[in-house]
């Protein structure tokens, strides 16, 4: 019911990051490896950078 909710609320600028987001958890869930990684991102020692450093150094879309 969530997803529905998201979706209804959605406007045109924002029903691709509701739909990339509920994709994204999709792929999780059907993961085999789902769990341990997320409990690592969520613990901090998933190997790997963080996006946000990254992702301000793009230019706006």
């Amino acid at each position: 019911m969530e997803f529905y909710r998201e979706m209804g609320e959605a406007g045109d600028e924002t029903i691709g990051g509701v739909l990339r987001r509920w994709w994204l958890r999709a792929e999780l869930y059907v993961d085999p490896e789902g769990d341990r990684v997320h409990e690592a991102v969520q613990s901090g020692t998933e190997p790997g950078v963080l996006a946000a450093p990254f992702l301000r150094g793009l230019p706006p879309w």
